[in-house]
């Protein structure tokens, strides 16, 4: 706009001094381009000292099981679900939440493979290979890999599951294997993921070394992951809280925690978000969970000049694993009315003794009186 204004009235300028015999014609045409120049480089200028803006939108949810455990039969299990309504029918009612974000990020609790040689052990986790387009054809970008069913199948079940994973392009995290993600922004998402069950420093320093890892390969945003918890138990232990520190104090700028199968609660800790579990989601590995409650957490992330800014914008929004109550459908739905209002009653709950986090009446994240320590 500038450059529009100035230019005409040189011109101007240049022809009243050719007419009074002041300037030659050549004269005149070296001031416009001297002008124009000059002009164009006070546009450059004014282009740099304006700020870039960008906003990100990150979707995470918990435990994806895509398929059943070895002791199920046929009935009723993921595998009739997936032959009678297709691969689009499991994410149906989220899709919309999944493909207005800008990286949506789940917990593959199972491998995607045909093998079969399984690993002695209580539950085994499998789904088909080409069940990868269920994540693929509902916008998700990202998987954690980190828990304890990724060698339920052996070596080769995991080395499978990362090769399906690869050809579809979804990145994935799982111990040293880090992932990063670039947004149509411009802005790097990385992901490091790994199980906690063990309190030890080797998977400690799995999401500790990814993290340094990531920002040293450029990373903007760093989200970890930890497979942690009791089964059930919808408060963080003692293990969970101090490591969860920790991971913030490494460099991460969200925690995604799962294996619960329930939902815990929220933390703020240092202007960074905890999400200590997010319970099971799509969850082919129990027919009828006694426990359906789930939630879809949303963060935007706000950067000028690729520079992370401290505001927190986040939002839980209610689901239920079930579009029914009497069974698992395996089609997470989210909860409207009185359901929606009790999961948000339960998430205040769940983090209240610990935690300054809150959630109003639609699910916006709040900071309240800390109530515990």
């Amino acid at each position: 706009m500038k450059k529009r204004w100035i230019v005409p009235a040189v011109l101007l300028l240049t022809l009243f001094l050719s007419g009074c015999g002041m300037k030659s014609a050549s004269a005149s045409a070296e001031d416009r381009d001297s002008v124009l120049q000059t002009s164009e480089k006070n546009t450059a200028v004014e282009a740099r000292e304006t700020p870039v803006i960008q906003k990100v939108k990150i979707t995470a949810v918990g435990d994806c099981t895509l398929g059943p455990t070895q002791k199920q039969g046929y009935a009723g299990s993921f595998h009739e679900y997936y032959d009678k309504y297709g691969e689009n029918y499991f994410f149906d009612g989220v899709r919309s939440i999944f493909e207005a974000d800008d990286f949506t990020l789940v917990n593959l609790e199972c491998v995607l493979s045909n093998a079969t040689g399984r690993v002695e052990k209580t539950f085994n986790l499998k789904g088909k290979p080409e069940y990868v387009r269920i994540l693929t054809n509902s916008s998700v970008e990202g998987v954690s890999l980190g828990n304890n069913h990724t060698f339920d199948y052996g070596q080769e079940g995991l080395d499978e599951t990362r090769n399906v994973l690869e050809e579809a392009g979804v990145v994935f995290g799982f111990n040293e294997h880090v992932a990063s993600y670039q947004t149509d922004s411009g802005i790097v998402i990385g992901i490091v993921s790994a199980s906690q069950l063990s309190a030890d420093e080797k998977h400690a320093g799995y999401i500790r070394d990814g993290i340094r890892k990531l920002r040293d390969e450029g990373a903007d945003l760093v989200i970890a992951c930890c497979h942690w918890g009791i089964e059930g138990d919808h408060y963080p232990n003692d293990y969970q809280r101090k490591l969860a520190h920790d991971v913030i104090d490494w460099g991460a700028d969200l925690l995604i925690g799962t294996h619960p199968h329930v939902l815990q609660g929220l933390e703020i800790y240092k202007g960074k978000v905890i999400c200590y579990s997010l319970g099971n989601f799509c969850f082919g590995g129990n027919r009828n969970p006694e426990d359906k409650e789930t939630a879809v957490y949303e963060q935007t992330f706000t950067f000028v000049d690729h520079v992370m800014q401290n505001d927190i914008s986040a939002d839980i929004i209610p689901y239920s694993i079930s579009s029914t109550t009497d069974r698992n459908d395996f089609r997470p739905t989210e909860a409207e009315g009185e359901r929606k209002k009790t999961i948000l009653e339960h998430m205040n709950e769940y983090s209240k003794p610990y935690s300054s986090a809150g959630f109003d009446v639609n699910g916006k994240l709040i900071l309240r009186e800390k109530s515990g320590g």
